[in-house]
């Protein structure tokens, strides 16, 4: 049993759903097929919602724009009746949506609601899985469309939503298992959930793989795959280092590690659900699928591997220090000071606590004026903004005591504002200016992958800088 997730990137156009139904019709047995928005229609929704609060007429133009690519990429279905019934259904979300500019735009807030903007946006996983289902039929592949919501049930917090496992297991249970039954290949749309209300959720960007992992995980697939626009999960982002590699083996806390610290191939939260029950998942090109892509699995050999496995980066960070004005109960202090981080929603990227000071680093999105009341009583706080995190993975690296050291020496001048040694299988992490972050990147992983004399940390030539 598989489940198959495609990105926007791979069904962008007709062309691209051909090739994914090319990829779903070479599988056999049972399929559930995920799939994200058209490529660049989550923005397009996002910032329609943003231009609807002040000018509706220019936002209903836009959309109007995004409904007709949607029927372009219809007009590739050959079948006349299951073309109209597919322009039908594509009418009617845009007519959903219209409803909801003008929803936003009569509540005259300066931004939208984040129920109103779920709403809005889920229109484009509504859109692309009823193409990406026509088409799959079109193609001879028996397929149904379900309606995410039915399946996926979550909390009440829009825009980040957290899914219920439970009601979401029973409605796999009760609608998608009859159907593999059947040898029909289900196709939802990935990134939307509902409240216990009724009203549409999403699971945050990206949430597609977090769809995927959960249907995975309710169904006990053999195996996950998460076809991208990449050959897999690579040493480094290639947008910034043109050279960086394929790899072929990433464990599970690898491969979260790398999401968290802002590796765009995979949601963060899409290794839990597969890692909870031991289910592999395969990152690979739709557009070359016969490559080996990355496999992730517990791969517990790998903790004997003495190389650096990848770097990532994740850029708008803000470093919080607070000082305590109690010297004494330093973990009664942090535990204060997470509480109060944890009430503002704002989750923590790296963490330090050094006697009466903790620093905390944290997207730039965060409340700070609502955190610095919240601890006001208690602490000082001092904020470093303008920072990214950078983080370098690979279990058995880890294990060297002179890691630090050489790190630092090969990063030579550039200025460090924090380093931790987190528990998983980041063995390093440090925030640096988000000028030097891309600098950072190069400096580590060349340093530490592609040297010769460098494939273990305390055998770097401190020289490397000059």
């Amino acid at each position: 049993m598989l489940v198959l997730k495609f990105g926007g990137t791979s069904v962008a156009d007709a062309d691209a759903i051909r090739r994914a139904a090319a990829i779903v019709g070479a599988q056999r047995g049972a399929r559930v097929v995920v799939v994200s928005a058209l490529a660049g229609v989550t923005d397009a929704l996002l910032q329609i919602g943003e231009v609807a609060c002040a000018d509706e007429h220019a936002a209903l133009r836009a959309l109007d724009g995004l409904t007709a690519r949607h029927h372009d990429v219809a007009r590739a279905v050959r079948h006349a009746e299951r073309r109209r019934l597919l322009s039908a259904g594509i009418d009617g979300l845009s007519r959903s949506a219209r409803g909801a500019v003008a929803a936003i735009r009569a509540a005259g807030r300066a931004r939208p609601t984040p129920a109103s903007a779920d709403r809005l946006v889920a229109t484009g996983e509504l859109w692309s899985s009823r193409l990406v289902a026509a088409l799959l039929e079109d193609a001879g592949i028996a397929s149904r469309w379900l309606d995410p919501p039915e399946i996926v049930h979550t909390d009440a917090r829009y825009q980040a939503a957290t899914p219920d496992l439970v009601p979401t297991a029973r409605a796999v249970d009760k609608l998608v298992r009859p159907l593999l039954a059947s040898d029909r290949v289900v196709v939802i749309g990935g990134f939307i959930g509902s409240a216990p209300d009724g009203s549409t959720t999403t699971l945050g960007r990206g949430g597609s793989d977090y769809s995927a992992a959960l249907l995975g995980a309710c169904l006990s697939a053999d195996e996950i795959q998460i076809w991208t626009d990449v050959d897999g999960i690579l040493t480094a982002d290639p947008r910034v280092i043109a050279h960086a590699r394929l790899v072929e083996r990433l464990s599970y806390a690898e491969a979260h590690d790398l999401a968290i610290f802002g590796a765009k191939v995979l949601h963060p939260a899409t290794i839990q659900p597969a890692a909870a029950r031991n289910i592999p998942v395969r990152v690979l090109n739709s557009r070359r699928p016969d490559a080996t892509g990355t496999i992730i699995g517990p791969h517990t050999d790998l903790d004997v591997d003495p190389r650096l496995t990848a770097v990532a980066c994740r850029s708008g960070v803000t470093l919080v220090e607070v000082i305590s004005r109690d010297t004494r109960g330093r973990e009664f202090f942090a535990a204060k000071v997470f509480h109060v981080l944890a009430q503002g929603g704002t989750p923590v990227v790296l963490a330090d606590l050094c006697g009466n000071r903790l620093s905390v680093a944290v997207d730039d999105s965060a409340d700070f004026d609502g955190f610095c009341s919240g601890v006001a009583a208690f602490a000082d706080v001092r904020l470093r903004r303008g920072l990214a995190a950078v983080c370098a993975v690979g279990r058995g690296w880890s294990a060297e005591p002179r890691l630090i050291r050489d790190a630092l020496a090969v990063l030579g001048d550039t200025p460090v504002h924090m380093v931790a040694r987190p528990s998983g299988s980041s063995p390093l992490a440090l925030v640096v200016d988000e000028a030097h972050a891309e600098s950072t990147l190069t400096r580590l992983h060349d340093g530490f992958l592609f040297e010769a004399n460098a494939s273990r940390p305390g055998d770097f030539p401190l020289a490397v800088n000059q």
